[in-house]
C-alpha cells in the first residue's frame, strides 16, 4: 500500500478541513488515495466519497449544455481524446433544448463511472422550482417558464439529483493553490462574470480570490489574469454566444518549467458538431411546439450563436406580466427587429 507522504497528508487534511465548514461541501468527505506526481488534485465533492484523490496535470471544464445533445456527444468525443484526469461539468445542463433526458443521463453516467464532477447552474434550479407547489400553473408567469416546466416534465424521477448538485467544486493542487469552480459568481448562479467588467468588480465577485476561478452562464469563452488569480469561463456546449457556432469548452492544464514552480494555462476549445440533427430534434422533440411562443426566441439564439433573451425581457417582460401583450405577440414583434 502506498504511503501519503507527510506533507501531502497535512494538505489533504488542511483541505479537507477547510471544506467541511462549507454548505456545499458538507454531506461527504474522502480522501481514498494520493499518488505522488508533478501535481496533485484534492477532489471534495458534496454528493459521494466514491471519489479517489487524483493525481494529474489536465482537467477538462464544460458548462452550459442546454439539452444539446449532439453538440455535447462532439464534446465528449473531444474530451476523451485528450484524456484529462479531471472532468467538472460547471452547470446549466439542462433547459433551452430538446434533450434534457438524455444529456442528463449521459453525465450522470460518467459522473458515477469515472467520477466527473456535476454541479448546478440556474437552470436546474428553474426546472427544480417547476415542480415546487407554488410553481404558476397558468397566465402571463407561467408563460414565462414554459421551457421549464417542458424540461422538468422530461426529467421525472431525475429531479432530486438536480436539486442535490453542488453550488461549488473546490480542487487544491500540490503547492496549495486553490481551484475554484462556480456556475457564475460567488454571489450566486445568475450573476455572471463578463470579459469587459472592471477589475474591481469581477474581484468583488469571485472573492476571495483562488489560484484558478473557472465560472460559465455568459455562454462567452474567454480568459483573463486578475492579480493572480486565472479566471476561465469556458463558454457554452450547447449555445454559445459569441457568434461561433461551435460547442465551447476549455483545457486546464499544469505547466512546471522547473522543479518547484509551476503554474496553470488555460486553452478555450472550439468543436464543430451536426447541427442539422440538433435542428431535427428541435422539431421532433416537440420542444418548439410544447414550451410555448418564447421557445423561439431561444430557438433564434442557438441558430444565430448570439444572446436575444436579455433584450427581449428588457423590453416585453413588464408588459406581459401585466397583460398588456400576449407572450406570443411580444416574441413575434421582436424577431421581426432581430437581424439574421
Amino acid at each position: 500500500m502506498m504511503t501519503m507522504p507527510a506533507n501531502a497528508a497535512s494538505n489533504a487534511a488542511n483541505a479537507t478541513r477547510t471544506l467541511r465548514r462549507t454548505p456545499e461541501c458538507a454531506a461527504a468527505r474522502c480522501a481514498l488515495r494520493l499518488r505522488t506526481s508533478p501535481i496533485t488534485l484534492l477532489i471534495v465533492q458534496s454528493l459521494t466519497c466514491a471519489h479517489p484523490i487524483i493525481s494529474g496535470m489536465k482537467i477538462a471544464v464544460l458548462s452550459d449544455i442546454h439539452g444539446v445533445l449532439p453538440a455535447l456527444q462532439a464534446v465528449l468525443a473531444d474530451v476523451d481524446a485528450w484524456q484529462p484526469d479531471a472532468v467538472v461539468v460547471n452547470g446549466d445542463i439542462v433547459n433551452r433544448g430538446p434533450s434534457p433526458l438524455a444529456c442528463w443521463q449521459l453525465l450522470a453516467e460518467r459522473q458515477r463511472i469515472s467520477g466527473w464532477h456535476l454541479l448546478r447552474g440556474n437552470h436546474e434550479d428553474f426546472v427544480v422550482n417547476m415542480t415546487l407547489p407554488d410553481a404558476p400553473q397558468a397566465g402571463p408567469q407561467l408563460e414565462l417558464q414554459l421551457s421549464a416546466r417542458w424540461t422538468s416534465e422530461r426529467l421525472k424521477g431525475q429531479i432530486a439529483a438536480l436539486q442535490a448538485l453542488p453550488a461549488v467544486v473546490h480542487l487544491q493542487d500540490a503547492q496549495g493553490g486553490a481551484l475554484r469552480f462556480v456556475h457564475a459568481s460567488m454571489a450566486g448562479n445568475r450573476d455572471g462574470l463578463h470579459r469587459s467588467a472592471s477589475n474591481s468588480k469581477i474581484r468583488k465577485q469571485i472573492e476571495p480570490l483562488p489560484g484558478v476561478f473557472c465560472t460559465a452562464h455568459t455562454h462567452w469563452a474567454w480568459t483573463r489574469t486578475l492579480d493572480a488569480t486565472l479566471i476561465v469561463n469556458s463558454g457554452s456546449v450547447g449555445t454559445p454566444f459569441d457568434g461561433d457556432e461551435r460547442a465551447a469548452y476549455a483545457q486546464l492544464t499544469w505547466r512546471q518549467p522547473f522543479a518547484g514552480g509551476g503554474s496553470w494555462r488555460a486553452q478555450i476549445v472550439r468543436v464543430p458538431y451536426d447541427r442539422a440533427q440538433t435542428q431535427k430534434d428541435f422539431e421532433t422533440s416537440g420542444y418548439l411546439h410544447e414550451s410555448g411562443a418564447l421557445t423561439a426566441v431561444l430557438h433564434t439564439e442557438w441558430r444565430l450563436a448570439r444572446s436575444l433573451w436579455p433584450a427581449w425581457l428588457a423590453r416585453y417582460e413588464a408588459d406581459v406580466l401585466a397583460g398588456k401583450i400576449s407572450a406570443a405577440q411580444a416574441a413575434a414583434h421582436f424577431l421581426d427587429s432581430v437581424a439574421e
